[in-house]
């Protein structure tokens, strides 16, 4: 080419390179050379050494006119290069086919070509368009071949150079464009109007946030959030790329991927998912089949820095390629060592040509491709602030407000009853689904995406027997039988007693995995609904822990609370403070609202369970909103659910928690009468309504609205107890409709009092 090119795009029929260069001009080149036109071929090698590339001598003309240029800038810029034609400059011949469409004044940065239909909003036929950008601030639309003299208009709005165009692959009619600007704008390019905004520093200041907030974990290398964000007050785009993606549940995910130089430990953003990465992205590669992207980086720059310079020495210690992949499981974009390596080894292939030696030695560069044991000391995966909430009904509900209509969900919403569970579990034992943060979200999104628009908050799939996990006990999944611990408590003088009660349990550690999967399920909701997070009370753990599982007459449990009370009660309290770290660091994770689940209250009396259940319930209840204060959390709001113990409704009303659950074996009327509106109440239909028929299913919705009083405050719709493996899930649509037909606003307008 005459000059430097910058930019290169194919043609929409992959025939034709459209290639930009230094100097403004746009070119057409054939893919594949015309049979008919025959041009020797010249190495790189013989023309510089022999000068044998046949050149003339002629008046330099611009390939730009006052016919396309229309803005300030440029008009400057050609009548300078306008006033110097009378210099002699050399032209070299280029001897292969080729073809002007386009002259600017200004470096050209980026091509894209677009065809448009009628399908996609076009009054006349099919046509295409050649989009480029400078360094001025510009982006011109012209047409396609063969009428790219025309120029359709222009979408003004940067105040920076423009560095990079994106249309993403689902919507032609849309154009993102980045640069030197903090922002990207996204454009109706065919109108030259700006859509949207999209602040970028407020993604880099968030990212860099997260890095100084966890900079104890990411490294020995300490980080200077001020110096750090001072020096990122400008930043730069130097990639964007879209894809769309399918989950493994078939939810269909768009992405606009961006690559940002000048950030510290750089990152390509995903939606609010930042990617730190070793070095400055000066390039990306997307495999829109594979779900895969492919990264080069700067190693001739300092990690944090686009004008600092690495020591020679230190660029082999950095690497040129990264690499990620999008997980279907999980929803997200995660780092592909496989195929970082497989470029890595591709390269080391390559033979070396005379161009990669220089003064004897190989660049810097080709050293930093031999990735041989790669520091990725400081890379992680960022997850920065949450998409904002959308669907807030049943939080605002829990907090006590009056409501459209009462909000809806039912325990065990995820779970057996579904055929796209056993689908998604395939041949995973049950805690190994718990233990998979992948598995966990994916079955957690389940009911969501298949009661869309009926269902008001998901709940994590997990387990209440975590926490005897954590604390070293063996926990087991029989199938028709359920929780099975193999080596259950037998007194406190049996030595697994004292070990439990001497051993420092880290919940932070052990149940790591449940926070990373309330964490992936946040992201992949996008705000749709909010997410519960729970765990078990300390009375039925104990039952747990000391039955071996789950049991008819609880003689083992109910030996221990009567013979060993003061052991007992030792042990409960050190499961309350573990419960509290737990759903505090579920909260901190992404959780936003918690239930604490006292499955086996009713197999205490009204006596025993003032004893040995509510002082620990409100342990949990009084010491999590202080504990989430240090952590610099919101409180929350707190759900306790106890079934079977309906004698300690007016109890549980004063405990601490804003909502207190209830099973079927409550008159909703009378839980209302006696909780006085100190508590909002949620439940509380017979999980075996769900067997029967519409009918059976409309009369249970109805008692229970008006036993609430219609659902425009204090009521959170959900049944009495977790949904069975056995329910038709049609049934339980049904069930979520007519609560959504007979419990809104209009069906029961504001009482007047």
């Amino acid at each position: 080419m005459p000059k430097r090119p910058c930019a290169i795009a194919f043609t929409s029929d992959q025939k034709t390179i459209l290639c930009g260069d230094k100097f403004g001009d746009v070119y057409a080149l054939p893919l594949l050379p015309s049979q008919s036109k025959k041009f020797p071929i010249q190495s790189r090698a013989a023309s510089t050494t022999e000068g044998n590339l046949p050149s003339k001598e002629a008046n330099y003309t611009p390939s730009a006119s006052l016919r396309t240029v229309h803005t300030l800038k440029n008009r400057k810029a050609l009548e300078h290069q306008l006033n110097s034609t009378s210099k002699k400059v050399s032209q070299k011949t280029m001897e292969f086919e080729q073809q002007l469409l386009l002259g600017h004044v200004s470096l050209l940065t980026d091509i894209i070509c677009v065809s448009m239909s009628k399908q996609d909003g076009l009054s006349s036929n099919d046509r295409t368009y050649i989009i480029t950008s400078d360094r001025d601030e510009h982006i011109r639309i012209s047409r396609g071949m063969p009428q790219a003299h025309i120029i359709e208009g222009f979408c003004l709005g940067h105040t920076q150079f423009v560095s990079k165009l994106c249309v993403p692959c689902w919507d032609p009619q849309m154009l993102i464009s980045g640069g030197g600007d903090n922002h990207l704008l996204v454009w109706d390019w065919l109108s030259g109007r700006t859509t949207r905004t999209v602040n970028l520093h407020r993604w880099v200041s968030d990212h860099i946030d997260q890095r100084y907030a966890c900079s104890d974990l990411l490294g020995p290398d300490p980080i200077d959030r001020d110096a750090v964000q001072t020096q990122h007050a400008k930043i730069a785009v130097s990639d964007i790329h879209s894809i769309e993606t399918v989950t493994a549940v078939g939810e269909v995910q768009r992405h606009i991927i961006v690559a940002i130089e000048g950030v510290a430990q750089n990152g390509a953003i995903e939606r609010d998912l930042a990617v730190s990465t070793e070095g400055n992205v000066v390039g990306l590669t997307v495999s829109k089949e594979q779900y895969r992207v492919a990264y080069t980086m700067d190693t001739d720059h300092q990690v944090f820095s686009q004008s600092q310079v690495t020591d020679r020495n230190d660029r082999t210690e950095r690497p040129s390629i990264g690499s990620l992949s999008f997980s279907r499981v999980r929803g997200l974009w995660e780092k592909d060592m496989e195929l970082q390596n497989e470029i890595v080894d591709g390269l080391r292939d390559l033979p070396e040509s005379d161009e990669q030696i220089m003064d004897g030695e190989k660049s810097s560069n080709r050293d930093s491709l031999s990735l041989e044991s790669p520091k990725l000391g400081h890379t992680a995966i960022i997850m920065t602030s949450f998409i904002a909430l959308e669907n807030d009904l049943l939080l605002r509900t829990a907090r006590g407000e009056r409501v459209e209509r009462p909000p809806i969900w039912v325990m065990r919403q995820a779970g057996r009853y579904l055929p796209e569970y056993h689908e998604a579990k395939g041949d995973n034992d049950f805690f190994a689904c718990c233990r998979s943060p992948e598995i966990a979200s994916t079955l957690t999104l389940q009911p969501i995406i298949r009661y869309e628009g009926l269902i008001d908050a998901a709940i994590i799939f997990s387990d209440i027997l975590v926490i005897p996990q954590a604390m070293g006990m063996t926990v087991e999944m029989l199938d028709k039988k359920g929780p099975h611990f193999p080596n259950p408590l037998k007194s406190p003088t049996d030595g697994q007693y004292e070990d439990l009660m001497t051993r420092n349990v880290d919940v932070a550690e052990e149940l790591d995995y449940v926070y990373q999967a309330i964490t992936l399920t946040r992201h992949k909701l996008k705000g749709r609904v909010p997410l519960y997070g729970f765990c078990g009370a300390p009375w039925t753990l104990l039952c747990y822990m000391v039955e071996g599982g789950g049991s008819k007459l609880f003689v083992q449990v109910k030996t221990w609370i009567y013979k060993y009370p003061n052991e007992s009660k030792r042990l409960l309290q050190k499961i309350a403070e573990l419960c509290v770290e737990y759903l505090a660091l579920q909260v901190k994770a992404g959780a936003q609202i918690v239930q604490v689940f006292d499955s086996w209250a009713a197999e205490l009396s009204p006596a025993s369970f003032k004893e040995f259940a509510l002082p620990f319930l409100r342990h949990i209840a009084t010491q999590l909103p202080p504990r989430l204060k240090e952590l610099q959390l919101d409180a929350i709001p707190m759900v306790v659910f106890a079934k079977g113990a309906w004698y300690a409704l007016d109890d549980l009303c004063d405990s601490g928690y804003q909502v207190v659950g209830l099973d079927w074996l409550h008159d909703p009327a009378e839980a209302v009468r006696i909780a006085r509106g100190r508590v909002v109440l949620q439940g509380n239909a017979d999980p075996g309504v769900l067997y029967g028929g519409k009918k059976s299913i409309t009369t249970a919705v109805q008692n229970m609205v008006q036993g609430f009083g219609g659902g425009q405050q204090g009521w959170i719709a959900n049944l009495g107890h977790g949904v069975t493996p056995f329910v038709d899930p049609n049934n339980l649509r049904y069930f979520f409709e007519e609560i959504h037909r007979l419990a809104s606003a209009e069906s029961h307008p504001p009482t007047t009092w």
